[in-house]
């Protein structure tokens, strides 16, 4: 469940999408085409009326591989090489290693690491409506189980600006992303560098 938190991560796109209208038909097709992601992000966590902010950087490809930099207030480090979750804790000085789960893939993170034919086996498309310059796209978790309520892709002139959701623990969590770029990159950008003295935890 602690990981599960950790991994509530997703947040706005500024994507360029293609000259057509995203819809439910397409939407799949379309974010199948972003292999890569590198951006900073703002996420804005809601609880109990109370707002929660915290900034940061992600690196992610669809080989289920990322890594993500909280910066302030948090100083952590989660990434993953696909079999494992990493959490560093730069303040406990601390090494969190963790195998993956099934639960862990019914997370918003799947919408940028996971190959399309597993994404469409675990979410689906709700409805995408465009108001004005907006397109929300509603997607849905299939699994009953999941701690994802649901989840908006937010497009705005034709980019993709907020991924937001709602949980099981009654958040709603927006991220926006900024400084966005795309171009392919090597896995040892985002391969976890393991400082020396650090406790290593294995679950």
């Amino acid at each position: 469940m602690h990981m599960k938190f950790l991994f509530m991560l997703l947040g706005t796109l500024s994507l360029n999408v293609p000259s057509y209208e995203l819809n439910q038909d397409n939407l799949f097709d379309y974010l199948d085409s972003k292999k890569y992601l590198a951006a900073n992000f703002i996420q804005i966590t809601e609880i109990d009326f109370k707002e929660r902010i915290i900034t940061g950087s992600i690196k992610a490809n669809r080989s289920g591989k990322f890594k993500i930099e909280y910066q302030e207030p948090l100083k952590e480090i989660i990434s993953s090489d696909g079999k494992y979750l990493y959490r560093l804790d730069s303040e406990l000085e601390q090494l969190d290693i963790i195998p993956h789960e099934d639960d862990f893939l019914n997370t918003p993170i799947s919408i940028l690491t996971l190959e399309m034919r597993d994404l469409k086996k675990l979410f689906l498309i709700d409805s995408c409506q465009t108001q004005q310059e907006e397109t929300i796209c509603t997607i849905l978790p299939r699994g009953e189980d999941s701690f994802l309520e649901k989840l908006f892709l937010i497009f705005e002139q034709n980019s993709l600006t907020s991924i937001k959701y709602m949980d099981s623990f009654d958040q709603t969590v927006n991220l926006k992303l900024n400084d966005i770029n795309w171009f392919p990159f090597d896995d040892s950008e985002i391969t976890l560098s393991i400082p020396e003295g650090i406790d290593v935890v294995y679950h």
